[in-house]
């Protein structure tokens, strides 16, 4: 994977008009796992709902816990990308120019009505077919309730989904082998398109950007620590979804080989599928670190005058509209243009980054994906439940008996 990320930006850079060509390969690859991570969640969380409930009180309080952890976390995630902004003040004086045209279909605002009404899926089917994660999600928190009400006749029912999952986790196997050539397509075809000179005018918030996201990964790194698992260990476990994180810019694209991941590593399969779909879409600390310090830069591009009131408005509406935006095609973008029309800028400013917004999405991509990683361990160890206890050396010796299909 590594090498078909070095190879990929090389090839993207030195080769650009052969690498654009090869964008159908990486489409290809994300078609597969697409095929598979839908009834992946479907069937993960039922049974880890399942699990749950037949223990009784554990589901209640393990998803309290994750709760109270994604608000915490996104809250810093979104006070950091402000406070950069204001610190580096990289959009003063920063070029009036467009670097890409709006979306077409963008939307134009989130409609939380629609919003609380299309978590409950009138066709089961129809949510499964569109991708639409979030009514997957609560159609399977429900059946795993309800099936728990009826633990003995549910036996024969859960075992088939238990087959089930262990099938797709090994289509899923097959597919994540193909992952380099993947990799190497993706990154050649966008390096190709774009070229390392559309970063150039926004150099300075791109590092900024960076910046940010590394302090954001250092502060979940110590909390790994304080919770008594090994950062090392913990990141070599998670590398694989870490880097197609990075490559592919895809969360739905990560979510099965994450999940796999995380259960090898020891966290319990009932929490992992529990928390890890909720974490996917409510605790998104990448994308609103970003959204934080992009529309900081606009402002700032515009000359508006900044005030307290101002930094909080800004602050909350970036976290209500990154979850509102979860399942909104160019979540982020939206969520973004919904802020500065709040704040009283057009909502057009946001062409003057959107050139370049691949290059952040990969940073913010994989952050999410580790910030899901720390919030399912520490559901993990908050919920006091008599889960495995993996301490560091015992973690450590776990990797080394199972490494080597990492």
């Amino acid at each position: 994977m590594l090498a078909g990320l070095v190879l990929g930006v090389l090839f993207g850079i030195f080769a650009p008009s052969a690498g654009t060509k090869l964008a159908f390969l990486a489409t290809m690859f994300g078609h597969a796992i697409k095929m598979v991570v839908m009834p992946l969640i479907l069937l993960s969380v039922t049974v880890g709902v399942f699990r749950l409930g037949v223990q009784r009180s554990r589901l209640g309080k393990t998803v309290l816990f994750s709760i109270a952890f994604f608000v915490l976390m996104t809250l810093i995630a979104s006070a950091l990308g402000l406070g950069l902004n204001m610190f580096f003040r990289p959009g003063l004086n920063a070029a009036m120019t467009q670097t890409a045209a709006m979306p077409k279909n963008l939307a134009g605002s989130i409609d939380w009505t629609n919003f609380l009404v299309d978590m409950v899926p009138t066709n089961i089917v129809g949510a499964l077919a569109s991708g639409n994660a979030l009514p997957v999600l609560v159609f399977g928190v429900l059946l795993g309730s309800a099936l728990s009400t009826i633990e003995e006749r549910a036996a024969p029912f859960i075992a088939v989904v238990e087959s089930l999952l262990g099938a797709l986790f090994k289509m899923t196997e097959w597919i994540i082998a193909l992952s380099p050539l993947a990799i190497f397509a993706g990154l050649a075809s966008m390096l190709g398109a774009k070229g390392l000179t559309a970063i150039l005018p926004l150099l300075k918030l791109l590092g900024v950007a960076y910046l940010g996201m590394a302090i954001l990964a250092l502060l979940l790194t110590l909390i790994v620590k304080s919770i008594g698992l090994s950062p090392a260990a913990v990141i070599k476990r998670v590398s694989e979804p870490l880097i197609l994180a990075f490559t592919t810019r895809s969360s739905e694209i990560t979510f099965p080989v994450h999940l796999k991941r995380l259960t090898e590593m020891g966290v319990p399969k009932s929490v992992a599928s529990t928390i890890l779909p909720l974490s996917y879409i409510f605790n998104r600390d990448g994308a609103v670190l970003y959204t934080a310090l992009a529309v900081g830069y606009l402002a700032d591009a515009y000359h508006l005058t900044w005030s307290w009131p101002l930094l909080f408005t800004i602050a909350i509406l970036t976290i209500i509209t990154i979850d509102g935006a979860a399942n909104v095609p160019s979540g982020a973008i939206v969520a973004i243009t919904v802020i500065l029309s709040a704040i009283g800028l057009p909502a057009e400013a946001v062409v003057l980054i959107l050139g370049i917004d691949a290059f952040f999405d990969m940073g913010r991509t994989a952050l999410n994906v580790y910030a899901s990683t720390v919030a399912t361990a520490v559901a993990m160890r908050m919920s006091g439940e008599p889960y495995p206890e993996l301490a560091q050396d015992e973690l450590l010796d776990n990797l080394g008996a199972i490494g080597s299909d990492a």
